[in-house]
């Protein structure tokens, strides 16, 4: 079988959202099992395991460390009038014409939880866009930074852009959480949006794309 194509997604998708918490135990258990000679993996869910071990094996090491699969940017968003989603659009746009390869962008408002937390592990780069609601964050991005919280996400670098007509404060409700996160990088200012995004901020957006293919460089 074709493992990467057929399965890959979703055993990172399984692994990340019930066992994502306990890296350290994970860590513990590779260890142990470095010095045994291991000829099969039987899991109880998913395909049987007879040759190259040691990937599936490299995979569950990299999960469990935190350590981002893929250097690459996520781009999820959570809109309201669509505003949100266009500026999010423009910077995956941008970062394209930039020559960056790995891109992939979600609506939080319409992809399930599991699958956007598994990427935010798989991914180096996250741009978090959101638009204000309540005075806070709009209720998808707001619930998938709990969710993170909660699955000991770490080891990242996250650029924010912020959408309110009147009160733009979802970055800087994002930007608190993130930081009750361990080792999480926030990439300059918050690119601030009131409504739909103003031509006199295009060159804010380009700068702040910049700065993500910068740190992605100097990570690669």
């Amino acid at each position: 079988m074709n493992f990467d194509r057929d399965w890959l997604d979703d055993a990172r998708r399984y692994y990340i959202n019930i066992v994502g918490k306990y890296g350290v135990q994970v860590q513990n258990v590779l260890k142990k099992a470095a010095g045994l000679p291991i000829g099969m993996i039987c899991p109880l869910h998913g395909p049987i395991w007879r040759q190259d071990l040691a990937y599936f094996i490299g995979k569950h090491d990299t999960w469990s460390s935190y350590r981002p699969e893929e250097e690459g940017v996520l781009v999820i968003y959570g809109s309201i009038y669509g505003h949100t989603a266009s500026a999010a659009e423009k910077m995956a746009a941008a970062l394209a014409d930039r020559g960056v390869k790995g891109i992939a962008m979600y609506d939080a408002s319409h992809t399930d939880a599991s699958q956007l937390v598994a990427e935010c592990f798989r991914y180096s780069h996250i741009v978090l866009a959101s638009s204000t609601y309540n005075a806070g964050i709009f209720t998808p991005i707001e619930n998938l930074l709990h969710d993170l919280k909660a699955h000991n996400w770490q080891n990242r670098t996250v650029a924010i852009i912020e959408n309110g007509t009147w009160a733009a404060q979802s970055g800087k409700a994002m930007r608190t959480l993130l930081e009750e996160m361990k080792n999480i990088t926030i990439l300059g200012e918050d690119l601030s949006l009131k409504s739909a995004m103003k031509e006199t901020q295009v060159e804010d957006l380009e700068f702040l794309a910049n700065l993500i293919i910068a740190n992605l460089h100097n990570e690669q």
